[in-house]
């Protein structure tokens, strides 16, 4: 029985299952006939990026991707024998996570926010033989 996870009771966790892969997602873990089942909201898989740069120098990174990214599903079951072991997620974590899950609506909104309407006229001061006229009557020419 997973009994270092409160049961009932929604959490952020992140889950090291036995093949070795790390889910995340928000999830619930219930007890059901004498096993804990663990329900898992939007469940996402970590990947790490590791990238030379040069002789001296390395980039890493941590993304996210869909668990199961054929399946159009929210609510995945996890069996308490599947799970090695259980741990919650730090504030940072949580707030990148909440980010990819709402992806692209969060983004196109905040785009839309800060865009302008683009128009045709936009910058547009006036035609080539209209400037000329004006700089030759500017310059004498």
């Amino acid at each position: 029985m997973i009994n270092y996870a409160k049961h009932d009771e929604e959490f952020y966790g992140i889950f090291k299952l036995v093949n070795g892969e790390e889910v995340l997602g928000k999830a619930v873990a219930t007890e059901d006939e004498g096993e804990t089942l663990v329900f898992l909201q939007d469940p996402v898989s970590v990947h790490a990026v590791t990238k030379e740069i040069g002789e001296t120098k390395v980039v890493r990174g941590v993304g996210f991707a869909k668990w199961m990214q054929m399946s159009d599903e929210e609510f995945f079951i996890l069996r308490e024998k599947d799970i090695i072991t259980v741990a919650s997620m730090s504030k940072e974590v949580i707030l990148m996570y909440e980010a990819y899950i709402l992806g692209d609506e969060v983004v196109s909104k905040k785009m839309s926010q800060n865009q302008a309407d683009i128009k045709q006229t936009a910058g547009y001061l006036g035609k080539i033989n209209e400037a000329r006229a004006l700089f030759e009557k500017l310059f004498k020419i």
